[in-house]
């Protein structure tokens, strides 16, 4: 009996293992693998395929909804899934992910020992088919069961919006796609171009600013599809992932420059205008952070900003049209259509929404509404311009009887009105200048931060070498001696090897702060690299770099790196070198002598000083 149990837990055993594993399917039918998908997240993002193979099941967890989507946070998420043909034959199937903003996908086990690597930060050719989004070829024999692996990691939205399908299916979901998409775009185009010959007739400049929206929304859109890496920039990934919040960003200043015309704003209370200086300043800042980087805050910028800029001109203009300006009704409409469509899409990438064709293109269809109502609105804003005209001149012409017995009110009218103009001029000047002081002020900081490190707050390599080039020139002016500490923490790989790199990360700024205590506030403290920091001292001779030194050297060793309840011992190796400057132009030189003190300590055993001295090297 209990042999008969065994060889029936051997025949059932596959089938118990593949019990979850997704048939694949027939037709023009298409799966969304997420609710057969298991995944395991690695924050740090080391883990290679053999170590994720290795896992235990019970480190494995559902992910127990349509799409596997895990918000924002640049950790690495590893999926498997487990797939089967119960068909009598192959159908070639193909796994669509639509996301196309993905840095980096790899997968396994779709073809064999071979590796497919792909994402925005990748060169396009490494794809496998040449497509805007990642699309994974997928070879199943009948009856066969395999099972695939997929690691993702981005600095976005970590949504995988997969859809899994035969290629007959996607080829003819393909073109409906391409169609949808042609009909967006030329929309757009033909919106940009009708825009832009009205301006070119009337000078108005809302149609320039409605153009130029439209434009940069298209150019969004564009890079959000994934088009852009394709067709526009196929190599150039860094440009790639800053060009997203730029272009939104983008879009968002000229929706500010046309909301502002529109509704008349200069002509609206003083709060109106503040409101759209504060927006616009914030918009050009968000500009900058993601011409010139990092990409995190560029992108979760650009959403602030979208959407703080999308309900204030919703909230303006609701405001506008209870004042009794009537053509705010249907920006009123289309700014209300975009707010949701933007949110969706918002929290769509959040995973707060489930993916699905209608959340993936919610953007693009509340963006061409809103378009659409804007520009049945400046339509009607011809017309009523018209009609203001034909009666202005009816006006005129009735008026032109008793203006010849009135000139002399007519004139203390223009009077009035060229005051009126005047102290417009004066206030638009105001603003502009507010808001130049506002840019010139987030310049400098944004100056300020690129001298310094980012993880312990000391000043970077850049500016100690600026620094060191300007104590040099004055110490060889003056005849004063000048030192340089070269500090490396002892055994730094095993201590993230240990403990981590969060510990590491947080065992360097203790040793910045105690390096900082010591030192006087004319010195300066720099991080050279990795675990390496450099002291600059003003007026320092050997036998004050040597104590002071030691002191560093001993201060650290008696004060470990405290971290998630408990002490991490730290020790120090240093090399230095002290003298008054005799050549000039040979700042550079100081460092490197004191390098080579500092791999003479090392050699010696670590945690101790050793100074450079030009016969030999001497044992502080």
């Amino acid at each position: 009996m209990t042999a008969a149990l065994r060889l029936l837990m051997l025949l059932l055993l596959p089938a118990l293992s593949w019990a979850g594993s997704l048939p694949l399917p027939i037709g023009q039918a298409q799966v969304l693998p997420g609710p057969y998908m298991q995944y395991w997240k690695d924050p740090s993002g080391s883990a290679d395929f053999t170590d994720v193979r290795n896992l235990p099941d019970s480190a494995w967890q559902e992910v127990g909804r349509r799409d596997a989507s895990f918000g924002y946070g640049g950790s690495a998420y590893w999926l498997r899934l487990d797939v089967h043909n119960p068909h009598p034959r192959s159908l070639g199937w193909v796994l669509l992910v639509g996301n196309p903003l993905l840095d980096q996908l790899d997968a396994y086990g779709l073809d064999g020992t071979r590796i497919y690597r792909a994402g925005d930060q990748r060169p396009f050719d490494w794809r496998w088919v040449e497509h805007r989004q990642l699309l994974l070829p997928l070879q199943v024999g009948p009856g066969e069961k395999r099972r695939i692996w997929l690691r993702m990691q981005t600095a976005g939205s970590a949504n995988l919006s997969a859809s899994l399908m035969t290629r007959d299916a996607f080829d003819h979901q393909e073109q409906r796609s391409l169609l949808l998409q042609g009909l967006f775009f030329g929309a757009l185009i033909a919106m940009f171009i009708y825009n832009l010959s009205i301006f070119g007739i009337t000078r108005d400049r809302n149609y320039l600013w409605y153009s130029l929206f439209v434009a940069s929304f298209g150019f969004y859109q564009f890079i959000q599809l994934g088009f852009a890496l394709q067709w526009l920039w196929p190599n150039a990934l860094t440009w790639h992932q800053l060009s997203f919040p730029f272009a939104s960003a983008l879009a968002t200043l000229f929706g500010i420059q046309f909301t502002y015309g529109v509704l008349e704003l200069d002509k609206a209370p003083k709060a109106y205008r503040r409101t759209t200086s504060i927006l616009k300043a914030y918009t050009w800042l968000v500009l900058g952070m993601a011409l010139f980087g990092p990409y995190t805050p560029a992108l979760m910028g650009s959403f602030v900003i979208v959407a703080a800029c999308a309900i204030a001109a919703f909230v303006i203009t609701l405001l506008r049209w209870r004042a009794g300006f009537a053509a705010a009704r249907l920006f009123a409409l289309g700014w209300f259509v975009l707010i949701s469509a933007s949110l969706a899409s918002i929290l769509t990438g959040t995973g707060l929404l489930p993916y699905s064709l209608l959340t993936l293109h919610i953007q693009q269809i509340g963006g061409l509404i809103e378009m659409t109502v804007f520009s049945v609105a400046l339509a009607a804003r011809i017309r009523q311009a018209q009609e203001a005209e034909r009666t202005a001149q009816a006006r005129l012409i009735d008026q032109e009887r008793r203006l010849r017995n009135e000139q002399a009110k007519h004139l203390e009218l223009q009077t009035k009105i060229s005051e009126s103009l005047d102290q417009h001029v004066q206030e638009r000047t105001a603003t502009l200048q507010d808001t130049l002081q506002q840019l010139s002020r987030a310049n400098l900081r944004l100056a300020e931060q690129n001298r310094r490190d980012g993880l312990t707050g000391l000043f970077n390599r850049q500016t100690l070498n600026e620094e060191l080039v300007r104590a040099y020139a004055r110490a060889e002016r003056s005849r004063q001696s000048i030192a340089v500490l070269m500090l490396d923490l002892d055994h730094f790989k095993q201590v993230n090897d240990r403990y981590g790199h969060l510990a590491g990360d947080a065992c360097l700024r203790h040793a910045a702060e105690r390096f900082q205590q010591r030192l006087r506030s004319s010195d300066l403290l720099a991080r050279f690299g990795g675990e390496e920091f450099v002291a600059l001292l003003d007026n320092t001779d050997l036998t004050g770099a040597l104590d002071l030194a030691e002191q560093l050297r001993e201060d650290l060793a008696q004060h470990p790196c405290p971290y998630q309840q408990q002490d991490i011992p730290l020790s120090l190796s240093i090399g230095l070198y002290a003298g008054v400057p005799s050549e000039p132009g040979c700042a550079e030189h100081w460092l490197d002598l004191a390098d080579r003190a500092l791999y003479r300590a090392k050699a010696a055993g670590r945690n101790r000083v050793v100074c450079y001295d030009a016969t030999a090297f001497s044992d502080a």
